[in-house]
């Protein structure tokens, strides 16, 4: 087969950042409608709001700084220039793809994690704090972290750290941050009491399932536009090979959690069943290239065992995570993050714990300090909504 053309690819390679940007912002709906239906009716305007919000804000601050920071680090360094980021696509020939496709596809991304960040707190923090919290992540946070690995900073260098897809540089620095802004938050009223668990009442859990597959879809072309180019054979039958083995880990993940709550609790779970369904494709996210099809069966079905055995663990210390993001997100990414060695040699052990531990370690630190100092100055935690009218409950 002959290769396609310079005008050929640019267009192509162009194209699929711009639709796997799309993708992101479907997966960040899916999330938006996951929340709403886990969460009581009058609860669902901010969740919303909080939605459009942090997409807004994470614009501009990727804009600002986040971009360069990302992007603009050298080579096995740790910290890149602070400088606003502007179209440029003089030489198209060098860059091979336009400039606008990349920075959006890359801010998409950090709205990404400050939504699933929005998952973990909802129905109790206030919305000018989480939206103060937000322009520190996209503009500082998760482009620091995401530049060790993505942006050839230190530990990609000097480690050989590799995420592929966005297992540690996305979904365990989201994850890590939303634990943080859980303990200091504290949980939702009523959560718990007299040392005993109390599980909030759904609304819509139709609704809930319908935006899992949603961000299913939307991680599944994400991954794919973070493995880079598709215009040559060689990066079809590669995206190809990623399409089967991250919907395999998918399903994995949802049937290893609706055998296991089947067997514990001689009941099968929805609410396991659809996160374990988005653990299962964040597990097999980091190299989801190299794996078999049974090695990528395994990894997502360990995903799925992970996102069931976690929320009773967290319940005990009293950890309210409305979302289930720790266990799907932050466990479940640094679990895709190790695992990645086993698939191939190119990938080294050590390289993957230490630059897990680093990003889930700094994400962590920051988001803590960060929370911290909003809960002393302006306060972060929302009134009780049970007497609110729902419209406004948007507005707390």
């Amino acid at each position: 087969m002959s290769p396609a053309s310079d005008v050929t690819r640019f267009v192509l390679d162009s194209g699929l950042l711009i639709v796997a940007g799309v993708a992101a912002l479907i997966a960040i709906a899916g999330l938006a409608l996951k929340d709403i239906g886990l969460a009581r009716t009058q609860n669902a305007p901010q969740v919303c709001l909080r939605t459009i919000g942090a997409l807004g804000v994470c614009v501009f601050a990727f804009w600002a700084v986040g971009y360069h920071l990302l992007f603009g680090i050298e080579e096995g360094g740790f910290l890149g220039p602070f400088q606003s980021w502007s179209l440029m696509d003089d030489n198209p020939a060098d860059t091979g793809r336009a400039s606008g496709a990349h920075w959006f596809f890359q801010m998409t991304l950090a709205a990404l994690g400050a939504v699933i960040v929005s998952s973990a707190i909802s129905e109790r923090v206030r919305l000018w704090p989480f939206l103060f919290f937000t322009a520190l992540w996209a503009g500082l946070i998760y482009p620091i972290s995401a530049s060790w690995v993505w942006g050839g900073g230190y530990f990609a260098d000097e480690w050989s750290f590799r995420d592929a897809g966005g297992a540690a540089a996305v979904h365990l620095s989201a994850g890590a941050a939303a634990l943080a802004a859980i303990i200091v938050i504290g949980p939702r009223s009523g959560r718990f009491g007299h040392g005993v668990s109390r599980p909030q009442v759904s609304t819509a859990l139709p609704l809930s399932a319908f935006g899992s597959l949603l961000t299913v879809a939307g991680l599944l072309l994400i991954i794919i536009g973070l493995l880079g180019p598709i215009s040559s054979v060689e990066a079809a039958i590669t995206a190809g090979a990623v399409t089967a083995n991250a919907l395999v880990a998918s399903a994995a993940g949802a049937l290893a959690a609706m055998i296991l709550t089947q067997t514990v609790y001689k009941r099968t779970g929805l609410v396991s069943a659809m996160v374990g369904s988005v653990g299962g494709i964040v597990s097999i996210a980091a190299d989801p290239v190299s794996p078999l099809l049974w090695q990528a069966a395994m990894i997502g079905a360990i995903g799925g065992v992970i996102v069931t055995v976690t929320p009773p663990f967290l319940d005990r210390l009293r950890l309210d995570d409305a979302g289930f993001v720790i266990s799907c997100h932050c466990f479940c990414g640094a679990w895709g993050a190790i695992v990645a060695f086993w698939m191939t040699e190119r990938i080294w052990l050590p390289g993957q714990l230490l630059g897990t531990g680093a990003i889930a370690g700094f994400s962590f630190v920051m988001s803590l300090l960060i929370w911290t100092a909003l809960k002393y100055t302006i306060g972060v935690r929302s009134a009780p909504l049970e007497s609110i009218h729902p419209g406004d409950a948007a507005n707390r």
